[in-house]
C-alpha cells in the first residue's frame, strides 16, 4: 500500500454557482507526522495547485499527497482552501482527511 495518493477531481464552485475555474486549491498538513516510522513529513507546509477550466485539479501533471491513515498520527488532516481566479476565498478552510481506501482520491467526493 503506497503512502501517497493521487489527488483528482473538484469541481470547485463559489457561493453562486460559479465554476472556480483557473482558481487554486491550497493543501497544508496539519502537524509533522511520520510514515514508515523513519520519514518524518512537515507539517504546516503549503501546496499550491492550478484548478483547470471546470474547477478541478487537472489530470496532467499528476499531484499526490500523504494518506493521513499511513501516517503517524493517523488523526493528522489537511487545511484546503479554494481560492477564485481573482484570489477570493470560496472554500475553506476545510479540515478533511486523504485515505488510502480509494486510489487515485476524488476530492469531489470531501463534505466539509
Amino acid at each position: 500500500m503506497s503512502s501517497v495518493n493521487q489527488i483528482v477531481g473538484g469541481k470547485f464552485q463559489d457561493s453562486l454557482g460559479n465554476v472556480a475555474a483557473n482558481g487554486t486549491i491550497e493543501f497544508e498538513l496539519s502537524q509533522d507526522c511520520t510514515v514508515n516510522t523513519s520519514t518524518l513529513v512537515c507539517g504546516g507546509r503549503k501546496m499550491t495547485i492550478s484548478l483547470n477550466s471546470s474547477g478541478s485539479i487537472p489530470s496532467s501533471p499528476t499531484y499526490s499527497v500523504w494518506n493521513n491513515d499511513q501516517l503517524t498520527p493517523s488523526t493528522s488532516f489537511y487545511l484546503v482552501r479554494v481560492y477564485s481566479a481573482q484570489g477570493q476565498l470560496i472554500w475553506g478552510p476545510n479540515a478533511v482527511q486523504v485515505l488510502s481506501t480509494t486510489s487515485p482520491f476524488d476530492i469531489g467526493a470531501w463534505i466539509p
